[in-house]
């Protein structure tokens, strides 16, 4: 059966982890003094620029069909629990491969390519037009509320994942689906379908933010076009909480790379081997890197002659976080996506482990054909560098408009923590 983790440390580095530390804390200054020499104006900030033409998606509603399928499926795992039917311990069921590899890695992650399809695939979204749930929007409480419920929301489905005492097991994930989509709908029922989903649905929220960073995205008429790389991001709503949903992101994929780690292990004594435990350190985790991200921000308020708008910095510059959370992520688990995804092959088949073979493919098995570490951490160390690269960028291109002249004086914090993430980054990766 599937575990809900991603790879973790690696031990094998071909070179120091210092010198790969030194080594990536340079580039990113390098990039720096590259951008305030021959990046003079702001050039993102004007948003999406959409090309003619386009794609006509004419597959929108059997993206619904889809989404809506794969959460029967999750909620049916409570049917042979219910009517006390035996499961074949020796094979996995559909829930967590399509919980923890499909619904929370390969569609936000493709969504990073390809445009925010989770938008049509959203199964919420179509139970909410099918029953016609949620058809007056209370359009104004997203700028009061914002994301902070939805911060609430996506920690509590990582808790979940690496804390809860058993997220592999089918019925919990059944039971947590239905709960969560009995409570979302009744949400969307009081405020709103679209208010709904932005205000209490984690996943709307970080696809959203994901997908901005694609070159492709939905035109004025509905056909998907091209509209630039990372040209989304800069014009994303900053709704109240943004800045603390986008730390969420960066830092449970910390924790979770970290928690095993003897390093993280000698640093906590061992406070995370019991539930509490390792509740308390999650929540720390987000606190901690949370409150590094607003000193920064307070230092580049007060840096460009702006001691006042600490708050406002720490909304504005929150989408520069978003390449870095999508780095991490991706360095973590995409071996999760290649090896344990191959389940869905034999799960779909056999979606609740009754012994059933639907379409001839449930005794396949995982097929590990990567043999040699040194592609897993080019990939890895190269993502996380990547990343904090085009969050510099993003930055340096936010500043030059909100700071004019004093721009470059101004990220002097961002640049200190983009290198402490990148350090962070990688001695995760060291293990």
């Amino acid at each position: 059966m599937i575990v809900a983790h991603g790879i973790g440390g690696r031990t094998d580095l071909p070179i120091p982890i210092s010198m790969l530390i030194v080594g990536s804390a340079v580039v990113l200054v390098v990039s720096f003094v590259a951008l305030a020499l021959l990046w003079p104006r702001p050039r993102l900030q004007t948003g999406p620029r959409y090309g003619e033409g386009g794609l006509l998606l004419p597959g929108q509603r059997l993206l619904s069909a889809i989404g809506v399928l794969g959460l029967i499926l999750v909620i049916g795992q409570l049917i042979p629990a219910i009517f006390d039917v035996t499961i074949d311990p020796g094979r996995p069921s559909i829930a967590p491969v399509m919980v923890w590899v499909v619904f929370w890695l390969v569609v936000p992650f493709a969504g990073a390519l390809v445009g925010n399809w989770y938008a049509d695939l959203n199964p919420w979204r179509t139970l909410a037009e099918i029953f016609g749930i949620g058809s007056r929007e209370r359009i104004g409480l997203p700028h009061l509320v914002g994301l902070w419920p939805a911060t609430g929301v996506l920690v509590g489905f990582v808790w979940l994942e690496l804390v809860g005492a058993s997220p592999a097991d089918a019925a919990t994930l059944g039971t947590a689906a239905l709960v969560y989509t009995v409570v979302l709908l009744a949400a969307m029922a009081v405020v709103g379908r679209e208010t709904g989903l932005t205000l209490f649905d984690a996943f709307t929220s970080y696809n959203r933010l994901i997908s901005s960073i694609s070159p492709l995205g939905r035109g004025p008429t509905g056909k998907l076009v091209w509209r630039g790389w990372l040209r989304a991001l800069p014009v994303v709503s900053e709704w109240p909480g943004l800045w603390v949903f986008v730390v969420a992101m960066i830092a449970t994929v910390s924790f979770d790379g970290s928690a095993d780690t003897d390093w993280f292990r000698g640093l906590t004594g061992g406070v995370g081997d019991t539930t509490a435990g390792a509740t308390a350190l999650l929540l720390a985790s987000v606190a901690v890197i949370g409150a590094a991200y607003y000193g920064a921000s307070a230092a580049a308020a007060w840096l460009g002659g702006e001691s006042w708008a600490t708050r406002a910095v720490a909304q504005r510059f929150a989408h520069t976080l978003v390449p870095i959370a999508l780095a991490y992520a991706v360095s973590h688990y995409f071996t999760l996506i290649i090896f344990e995804g191959q389940q869905l092959i034999a799960t779909l088949s056999d979606p609740f482990a009754l012994g059933w073979d639907l379409f001839g493919t449930a005794d396949r098995r995982v097929e590990y054909f990567i043999t040699s570490s040194t592609p897993i951490w080019l990939t890895q160390v190269g993502l996380i560098v990547g990343g904090h690269v085009v969050a510099v960028v993003l930055a340096h291109d936010r500043s030059l408009q909100d700071f004019g002249p004093g721009a470059v004086r101004s990220q002097y914090a961002m640049l200190a923590l983009m290198i402490a993430l990148t350090s962070l980054g990688l001695l995760i990766l060291s293990g």
